[in-house]
């Protein structure tokens, strides 16, 4: 490991960047936990100051999935890469993924504990609130998912290596690389992604690597907290690339209909309970902006994933479904599919797996 550390951490003038066969080696040495947590704090940490490549952020991805529960594949599934730790407003993609899922649309949502603590919620925590067992093993969640067509993986379980390096994140609170690695894992491999692009990573990073890790669309947003979640209260701009297509959209809520405000700050309790309320199809006037956040963004998806034939159709469908309280009924029927199993049973058959 120190051969990498003195190449991307000497001084500024001296260190460069590591080919994709050097960056693979690194990554083995880390997952595999060959590098102490020193060395691992130090190469993180000198690869932040650099900056890291397309290639280098490509190799840990493909070395990390390596080390990966092995899940089966679902291709047709929809990878909502949104933000890691705690959230200070509402996560609409929590809502608005229980619609997709009653219309047959499988989601993908993953996450992990909070980073370096402070106040919000995380997905994760949401859930549990929710009654959804969130801790299974690869086999349940696959289960869990054909029948729900929505799941949530934690990438701490799904990568225990990843936790090591979450560790040292949380303790120095520094955010590295490694955190956009975490959320682009695909470990079902989803041919569909729809990630936020965040501070740290621009959206033409992004644009470079998800086809290298094997995404054959991806929407690129630069939604609500660095997240997938666009807000009514605002233009949003719009990244779509496939094989065949780079298509930028500037989209004006207003256009549409909808207008609001921004989601304002809620701690975890008030959180959970709007998000009850909202999946449970309530139509009170003192939720509209939460209600009409959760229809537009329902309504984007379905059109971007060519579930309806315009953006008109799909805010309608939405609409519709919301009425129908059918995010209520997936709820239910998550919940219920993942009860079946407990915590201490789902590690159990992780360890069998080889994790």
């Amino acid at each position: 490991m120190k051969q990498w550390i003195k190449a991307v951490g000497t001084t500024k003038k001296e260190a460069r960047h590591l080919t994709y066969d050097e960056a693979v080696a690194a990554a083995h040495a880390i997952a595999r936990g060959e590098s102490t947590e020193a060395q691992t704090a130090a190469f993180l940490t000198a690869v932040r100051m650099k900056g890291e490549t397309d290639q280098e952020v490509t190799a840990f991805v493909d070395v990390f999935r390596k080390y990966s529960l092995p899940y089966a594949s679902f291709s047709d599934s929809l990878n909502c890469a949104g933000v890691y730790g705690r959230r200070q407003i509402l996560p609409v993609t929590l809502p608005v993924g229980l619609l997709m899922a009653s219309v047959g649309f499988a989601q993908v949502l993953h996450g992990n504990g909070a980073f370096g603590g402070g106040q919000g919620a995380t997905a994760g925590e949401l859930l549990q609130g929710l009654g959804v067992q969130t801790d299974l093993a690869a086999s349940d969640w696959e289960s869990v998912f054909a029948a729900a067509k929505i799941g949530y993986i934690r990438t701490d379980r799904m990568c225990p290596a990843l936790a090591g390096i979450r560790r040292f994140q949380e303790e120095v609170g520094l955010d590295t690389f490694m955190g956009q690695v975490e959320r682009i894992l695909n470990p079902v491999h989803s041919h569909q992604m729809l990630i936020g692009a965040g501070q740290r990573f621009s959206v033409e990073s992004l644009v470079r690597i998800l086809p290298k890790v094997g995404i054959k669309k991806a929407i690129i947003v630069q939604g609500m907290e660095g997240s997938e979640d666009l807000s009514i209260a605002k233009t949003s701009t719009i990244r779509t690339i496939s094989p065949d297509t780079d298509e930028t959209a500037i989209l004006e809520p207003s256009t549409f209909g909808f207008s609001g405000h921004i989601l304002e700050s809620m701690p975890p309790s008030r959180q959970l309970e709007a998000l009850t309320r909202l999946i449970q199809g309530d139509d009170s006037p003192e939720l509209c902006n939460e209600r009409e956040h959760v229809i537009y963004n329902a309504g984007l998806r379905l059109y971007w994933n060519e579930k309806v034939s315009s953006y008109e159709d799909g805010f309608q469908l939405a609409r519709e479904l919301y009425a129908r309280k059918e995010a209520w009924k997936a709820l239910k029927k998550w919940r219920d599919l993942t009860a079946a199993y407990t915590p201490e049973s789902s590690r159990k058959k992780n360890e069998a797996a080889g994790a």
